[in-house]
């Protein structure tokens, strides 16, 4: 499996290009701008850019979403249709996402937003604004803390500990690392 990472927008936004390296499939996963890097990217490693997935709805997720769009005629998956402007294809806990030979798993991810979904394949999972390196992302309310937290330990800290987590905003991190040292759970 292929992972690139880019930040982007004033935000430092991470979005992703997840690919198989066999059939050259591709899919970016949070679209918070349009990047000539992520398209150079593509282009320079033969990669088709098949899908985007978005783990929520907040902006800084999804504004670039419509140019993608237009360039590349991807499917958009999200939880939440239409986002960023466009219509898409609406995922749930427990759903699948084959992207190539690789299958990706969809797991419900809620508390920074209402609709929060994190997507693991085999060693990789993008938790969005869920789960960062050392926190978590912020909530409104008591209820929505330990809803996020809950779904943070039931469906990401069950995945192997090797697991590498790679998130919404920051470096990206471990399941055996946030498991142990993340001082919201420790």
């Amino acid at each position: 499996m292929i992972v690139k990472h880019f930040m982007l927008n004033v935000h430092e936004v991470n979005s992703f290009i997840a690919a198989d390296s066999e059939t050259r499939d591709a899919m970016l996963i949070d679209a918070g701008d349009y990047d000539e890097r992520i398209e150079q990217y593509l282009n320079d490693e033969g990669l088709n850019l098949k899908k985007i997935f978005i783990t929520h709805d907040h902006y800084d997720h999804t504004d670039g979403i419509a140019d993608y769009m237009k360039r590349f005629h991807p499917e958009l998956i999200s939880g939440t249709s239409p986002i960023g402007g466009c219509e898409s294809q609406i995922v749930k806990h427990g759903d699948e996402i084959r992207l190539g030979r690789l299958t990706g798993k969809i797991y419900s991810t809620p508390g920074h937003t209402p609709v929060g979904l994190t997507l693991a394949f085999l060693g990789h999972v993008f938790t969005g604004d869920a789960l960062f390196a050392g926190s978590v992302g912020g909530t409104s309310n008591p209820r929505d803390y330990n809803t996020q937290l809950a779904a943070i330990r039931q469906h990401i800290f069950t995945l192997p500990e090797d697991t590498l987590v790679h998130v919404g905003h920051g470096p990206s991190s471990t399941v055996a690392i946030e498991k142990r040292y993340n001082p919201f759970f420790v």
